[in-house]
């Protein structure tokens, strides 16, 4: 099967924001704090709709098959613009949920920061992560990137050996949000 990679669109939040909850299901439940599905989905849908937020369609790709249907996202953005791209997600965290935390920065700058990659578990095992990093560093690269970057869990191996077979190597150790993460990147 044939799969393709686009930007996303607004009308996508129907699909993504469960993808991408996938990938950061514990930090959302920190950032609303309660442990709810549904309002971990409100939550990322409100952002992914909205434009100027890390969470934002304007940052997501997504891999759509044959029938348009989507199956995988990826959410990355300039990491210089992390602070500016956060503050809308503090605010609704403090409006919404009353929760005044400030979480510790995920990326340094310097680099196209992918902050979500998740892939439906129906079409797990076929390749569409890979397909959509792959989508992202060429982006990344078109934009003058000079790195690519994301972070990943300590207790996540597998994330891990996947990164590796595309060329991330193994940065700094950092705790977010009261996990232990890999800062991982690939140089251009």
């Amino acid at each position: 099967m044939q799969y393709i990679i686009r930007p996303a669109q607004q009308e996508d939040f129907d699909v993504v924001p469960e993808l991408m909850l996938q990938a950061m299901e514990d930090i959302v439940f920190s950032f609303i704090q309660q442990e709810d599905i549904e309002e971990a989905i409100t939550f990322i849908t409100t952002l992914f709709k909205q434009p100027n937020n890390l969470y934002s369609y304007q940052n997501t790709f997504v891999a759509v098959d044959e029938e348009d249907n989507v199956v995988g996202s990826i959410t990355g953005y300039n990491g210089d613009d992390f602070l500016k791209l956060r503050e809308p997600v503090l605010e609704l965290m403090r409006t919404k949920y009353n929760n005044q935390m400030i979480p510790e920065p995920e990326t340094e700058g310097g680099e196209y920061y992918l902050d979500t990659v998740a892939v439906s578990p129906l079409a797990q095992g076929k390749g569409i992560g890979s397909h959509l990093l792959k989508a992202a560093a060429d982006f990344a690269r078109e934009q003058q990137h000079k790195q690519i970057g994301l972070i990943v869990d300590l207790e996540n191996p597998n994330a891990m050996k996947l990164y590796s077979r595309l060329g991330f190597v193994q940065g700094k150790q950092l705790d977010f949000v009261g996990g232990e993460y890999y800062h991982m990147y690939i140089q251009f």
